[in-house]
């Protein structure tokens, strides 16, 4: 009984250790109930080893139980609902304290200056290395990368283009126009629309990719891949979906493999660049958000096929964002600090 306790205490510690690590977020809940199992099963036999003669009943769905099951059940449902606890208090203090951080407190400043930060990460599962990256400023000045994901809702309806919004803006900037500016021919939100049609809403975190219109031609983008990463309540507005670790996986899938809607194959992407999904209109928690989109990142990169791209590059268009980004890159144990940029 004692080489079993030992055995699962080490099951315990080595699921706690992967559970910590930042490229389990998306997975760390589920990681959490194996690891408190463990623990109860640890615990139940090492108590029924030293005191053969303990005892314990419970009931689970209707069933009793009694002796060492009923302990294990005992311990193992304690410890879920202590830390679910503990986690959804968590979430409120820093809820709490987002919103008693002083009115006067340094607004959001928007960076002029186009600069990327660049990260490589330690290992890959195909050939080469990859590289995880922050690219600062207006996306109207990116030219480095040939996939752009739009961050759109559940409806796959793009914005107007006069929102100031990664939609928006991509919807303007790839549409053809007169020499006045007006929009002759929406491209892509046609392109979007007809890919579409009547499958509205859709799942939520699925990618289409569609041509990138006018961008081809002004920022060497070959394809949008719309990305499904917030969903829309009436009266409440837009909301960052659920599983954004899942979009930033489908998008990543889609860039390796793209499709048209028309079933045209094109050349995988090789550098892909992402607003941070939620953190704009839907209002979500950037730290938050940035932590989620950049380990899931460096997760896919992480297991990802030789055909996946090079390089992924995240958008920060203030300081708050670039700095949210940059402390998650700067504690990843799965990339490299700061490096000079890739040749």
């Amino acid at each position: 009984m004692s080489v079993a306790a030992a055995v699962f205490l080490i099951l315990c510690l080595a699921t706690l250790w992967w559970a910590t690590r930042p490229s389990s977020v998306g997975v760390r809940h589920t990681l959490f109930v194996f690891v408190w199992l463990c623990a109860a099963l640890t615990a139940t036999l090492v108590t029924f080893s030293l005191f053969p003669s303990s005892t314990a009943d419970g009931t689970m769905f209707g069933v009793t139980l009694g002796g060492a099951g009923a302990f294990v059940l005992l311990v193992w449902t304690a410890a879920l609902r202590a830390g679910n606890r503990a986690a959804d208090r968590d979430k409120r203090e820093a809820t709490a304290a987002r919103k008693a951080a002083p009115a006067d407190s340094p607004r959001p400043t928007v960076i002029g200056r186009q600069e990327t930060h660049w990260y490589r990460l330690r290992r890959t599962a195909g050939p080469g290395r990859r590289w995880v990256g922050i690219i600062t400023g207006d996306v109207r000045r990116v030219t480095t990368a040939d996939a752009w994901v739009n961050s759109e809702n559940t409806d796959l309806m793009m914005s107007r283009i006069h929102d100031f919004s990664m939609s928006g803006i991509i919807r303007y900037e790839g549409s053809r126009r007169d020499v006045s500016g007006r929009v002759l021919n929406d491209v892509i939100a046609d392109a979007l629309a007809a890919a579409v049609r009547e499958r509205r809403p859709v799942t939520p975190g699925i990618a289409i990719v569609t041509s990138a219109g006018e961008l081809a031609q002004t920022h060497g983008v070959r394809m949008i891949i719309h990305s499904a990463a917030v969903e829309g309540q009436p009266g409440s507005g837009y909301r960052p979906i659920r599983d954004l670790d899942q979009a930033v996986h489908h998008a990543l899938k889609a860039a390796e493999h793209p499709v048209l809607p028309d079933g045209t194959s094109i050349a995988p992407a090789s550098v892909v660049l992402f607003p941070l999904a939620g953190a704009g209109t839907a209002g979500g928690d950037l730290d938050e958000i940035a932590r989620t989109l950049l380990l899931a990142a460096v997760d896919y990169l992480t297991r990802s096929s030789a055909a996946a791209p090079e390089r992924i590059l995240f958008l920060a268009y203030t300081d708050a964002e670039l700095t949210a980004c940059r402390r998650v890159l700067d504690i990843c144990p799965d990339v490299i600090g700061r490096q000079p940029a890739p040749s």
